[in-house]
């Protein structure tokens, strides 16, 4: 499997590598940034002691975004996307996607599932850009700050 993978974006030279413990609290910091129920620092270790595939996305030691996939059989879910807030729509969403599509085509995966906050337009039309379908729907899966709402599952086969 390929550890790093060079992106030139707005200048940038970015690559991808396996979390480290020493990058969990800045990961931390950005979750709670960027949701409205972030993850807690121990699902974010159990995420690595269970041998999900965590990686970051960083420029030199500057923390771009992350995701975590869990694989099962010749499935993929992808538990955990995000880049940090102030670098929103710069295209670093995208290539995190296609870079765990690659990643699971070299593992012979044949679907990739994940779930989506239907308020979440700008990543519904990211998935649906890289060739994700809906195909179910979670009532009042996610916490809001009123109240819930539906996830968007969506799925990709390759």
């Amino acid at each position: 499997m390929k550890e790093k993978l060079i992106l030139k974006t707005k200048k940038q030279k970015t690559n991808f590598k396996n979390v480290e413990l020493s990058d969990i609290e800045k990961i931390v910091s950005i979750e709670a940034d960027c949701h409205i129920s972030p993850w807690s620092k121990r699902n974010f270790l159990d995420s690595i002691s269970t041998g999900n595939l965590f990686q970051v996305l960083k420029d030199d030691e500057l923390i771009i975004g992350y995701y975590i996939a869990c694989f099962a059989a010749d499935e993929c879910e992808l538990l955990n996307i995000t880049v940090c807030k102030h670098l929103h729509r710069q295209g670093f969403g995208k290539a995190i996607i296609s870079y765990l599509i690659n990643n699971c085509l070299e593992r012979k995966t044949s679907n990739l599932f994940l779930e989506v906050r239907r308020s979440n337009k700008n990543a519904i039309l990211l998935y649906e850009q890289k060739g994700f379908n809906e195909v179910g729907i979670r009532p009042n899966y996610y916490k809001t700050s009123n109240g819930n709402e539906d996830a968007i599952l969506m799925a990709l086969s390759l």
